[in-house]
Order: C-alpha cells, then structure tokens, then sequence
C-alpha cells in the first residue's frame, strides 16, 4: 500500500516509473545505439577515410621521419596515424605531431577567405583531444601543440634543429597556414618525404600546395585509386 501512495506521488511530480522489462529494454537499445555511434569506421565514408589514411602511409613506410599535421580539429587523425605508427612497429622512430589553434581560424585567415565561419571548431580544446589519445593508450605517440600555425611550426623547429618528417598532412582548411606551414617545413622533410592535403572540395589548400609545387619545382599529383589522396607531393630521393 505504502508503494502505491510512493508510485502516484512521483507520477505526480512529472517522474516516469518504468517496469523491469522496460528498464532491461531500454538497456538493450541503449548499448545498440552506443554501439552503432562507437562503430561508425563500419560505413562507407568513414572506412574509406580510414583506407585512404593507410594508403598515405604506405607512401612513407620506407622513408624516415615522423609524421606532422596541420590542423588536429577533434583529433580523429591523430588517433589514426597514432595507431597506424603502432601497428607498423615504427614507434620506437616515429611520432605524430600535431599543430591547431584549438580555437578556430585566425582572423587574418576569415579575412581572406569569406567561406570559413568564425564559429567552427571552437568546441574542443587541446586537453579535451590530449585526453582522447591518452584513453586509447596513445599520449607517448601523439603530440599536440597549441596555436597558430604560422607561428608554432617555426617556434617547434627552431628548437629542434634535425628534426626530420616523412608526411605532412595538411588538413586546416585555409590557405595562409597551409602555404606557411608547407614553407616552414621544407627543409625539414626527409628525402622521399610526402606533403599531402586533406581537402575534397578545392579551396585554401590546394592553392597553397599548387603555388608550393611551383615554387620548388615539385610535381602535384593524384593517385589513381579510389581511395587516392586528393592531392599531393613527395620530394625526391
């Protein structure tokens, strides 16, 4: 008795009280529904991106260095090259370093191009995304480093003056860190060395590969696979 007066008092304070078949269920279709969001490599986009990404790193397996991108946003690729650095057995030689504002496009970047919207990729800081790394074992792997490109890629080589990359992995959106930071790191590369572009729709990107190809006399290339890289590069042997 003293049960049902308990049972209509919460129904009367907007509480939904539900069986223990009900609570089991809902259970089930909450683990179900995890598992989909947890297991989104299993559709075509994402587990095309993912052979993409392998095909790029097959590019570098014989060429020494570490892998450097421009442009961490959520950290889906550090995560990705971290793993992919594992699983080859390169740990003990190569590390993926990262550069991002952690803030959004800078405003000399929205300035020159209209397209790019000041309220993107505000969400997430460096330690959110260090903490993503570190839950999947990979923080001695994966290195992040916060602030403008234009500034943090020659601060971070100054200071190591024979550090060597095999990849750039150009994946900021813009033209002005993408062309600075392809500029900063060109005589940082490694023979055989690779800088690639992330970018789909042609924009800031793939002028400033276009305009450092010519500036270096490189060649701007495309695989023909269908999991090719969009665009890019590689230094000669």
């Amino acid at each position: 008795m003293f049960g049902f007066f308990i049972k209509k008092y919460l129904e009367s304070k907007g509480f939904v009280l539900l069986t223990k078949d009900q609570v089991e269920d809902n259970k089930k279709k909450s683990s179900y529904n995890y598992y989909i969001e947890s297991q989104r490599y299993l559709e075509a986009t994402e587990f095309r991106y993912v052979l993409w990404l392998d095909r790029i790193y097959q590019k570098i397996k014989n060429v020494p260095g570490h892998v450097v991108e421009l442009g961490v946003a959520y950290g889906r690729n550090s995560i990705l090259f971290g793993h992919q650095i594992k699983m080859n057995g390169d740990e003990l030689v190569r590390k993926y370093y990262g550069f991002d504002t952690f803030s959004g496009y800078t405003q000399e970047s929205l300035k020159l191009e209209p397209n790019l919207s000041d309220a993107t990729w505000k969400d997430k800081s460096k330690g959110w995304v260090e903490d993503k790394i570190k839950r999947v074992g990979l923080d001695e792997l994966c290195f992040l480093t916060e602030g403008d490109v234009v500034k943090t890629v020659p601060d971070f080589l100054e200071k190591k003056p024979n550090f060597r990359a095999a990849l750039l992995y150009v994946d900021c959106n813009s033209y002005i860190p993408s062309i600075e930071g392809m500029r900063a790191m060109k005589n940082f590369m490694s023979p055989g060395g690779v800088i690639c572009i992330d970018e789909k729709r042609q924009g800031g990107e793939t002028k400033a590969l276009i305009e450092f190809c010519k500036e270096n006399n490189l060649r701007f290339m495309k695989d023909d696979s269908p999991f090719a890289i969009p665009s890019y590069t590689q230094f000669e042997y």
